[in-house]
């Protein structure tokens, strides 16, 4: 009977990891394969998020080894760029939810899971990169999407040598990017019916979550704050790119840029919550509700306006490091 109950609460965490796996296989959901683990945490608990972790390593491992295989281009060298960043990401994502961190702060936590990744990822990438039958594979696809597309004049070994350098200036950036905003929306998917400690649904001792089996989930967009010093992380960054533009170091421009730009996402969506916050006391949040969203996502996709915007959203979210925008005030109170 316990194994039924057993194999009845984790069968739904091992289609969310079935999912999971299968977003990533389409390419063009790829970047919310991660969604699917947060969200079966978020509501059946930690463990119930290893189950689908597994899971889903288990079948993107699997999947990829076949699609190399079948493309004749199996080898160490093309396994390690094909399995190692999804398997890295998937560990990211259970330390940020281990209860062991739920005292730290979900940014940190973030932080922290896409150094993390990348520490495991990018050493066998690189390796792979030097591989010249890796060189020789993306050349190929990069002259062959080059005719498909009309561009004969397409510099094959140019776009080779910008992607190693796009590697390494925005790779761990992009890892956050996965990692928060996954995290985030499937805490916010989950949230309807969220894990709880105490069931009344009448269930034996044995079948009640422990302590260490709920979720380090993150805040609210109202209750997002980050730690008063990441601050001079993020302004010694952007100070570093400014020497950079002196002194040109390689190093110090992808170790500059991929701070600068995840903690720019951290500080954007602080923020936005201030935005909210006053919108809110403006009288306007059931409106901001609404339009708020969709305001943001045309923003994003709109070019150097979109940049703009989140640019004064991520300087506004830096601004309340010293700048109690949220505080409530004696003409607040009711």
């Amino acid at each position: 009977m316990l194994d039924e109950a057993r194999l009845k609460r984790f069968s739904m965490p091992a289609l969310l990891g079935v999912l999971s796996a299968v977003l990533y296989g389409t390419v063009a959901l790829m970047p919310i394969f991660l969604v699917p683990l947060q969200l079966s945490g978020t509501r059946k608990g930690y463990r119930a998020m290893i189950v689908s972790a597994g899971a889903s390593a288990i079948i993107i491992g699997i999947w990829q080894t076949i699609a190399l295989a079948k493309a004749g281009i199996v080898s160490a060298s093309t396994l390690a760029i094909g399995v190692s960043a999804p398997l890295a990401m998937i560990l990211a994502l259970i330390a940020m939810g281990s209860p062991r961190l739920k005292r730290l702060p979900f940014a940190l936590r973030a932080l922290l899971g896409a150094a993390f990744a990348s520490a495991i990822s990018l050493p066998s990438i690189y390796a792979a990169i030097r591989d010249p039958a890796v060189r020789a594979m993306f050349i190929a696809a990069f002259e062959s999407a080059g005719t498909a597309f009309g561009a004969g004049s397409l510099d094959a070994e140019t776009l080779w040598v910008a992607l190693k350098t796009g590697i390494a200036s925005s790779y761990g950036a992009v890892l956050f990017a996965f990692l928060f905003l996954s995290a985030w929306m499937g805490s916010r998917l989950g949230s309807f019916q969220r894990f709880v400690k105490e069931p009344s649904d009448g269930s034996s001792e044995s079948e009640r979550p422990r302590d260490e089996d709920v979720m380090s989930l993150p805040p609210r967009l109202s209750a997002y704050r980050l730690p008063g010093p990441l601050v001079w992380v993020l302004l010694a960054s952007w100070a570093g790119l400014l020497v950079n533009r002196f002194f040109p170091s390689f190093v110090l421009s992808a170790v500059a840029l991929n701070a600068a730009l995840a903690l720019s996402i951290c500080y954007g969506v602080q923020g936005l919550a201030v935005a909210g916050a006053l919108a809110e006391r403006a009288g306007l949040a059931p409106a901001l509700r609404i339009l708020g969203p969709i305001a943001l996502i045309l923003l994003i996709v709109s070019g150097v306006a979109g940049l703009m915007a989140v640019g004064a959203l991520a300087l506004l979210g830096t601004l309340e490091t010293w700048i109690p925008f949220r505080a409530v005030t004696k003409g607040d109170l009711p």
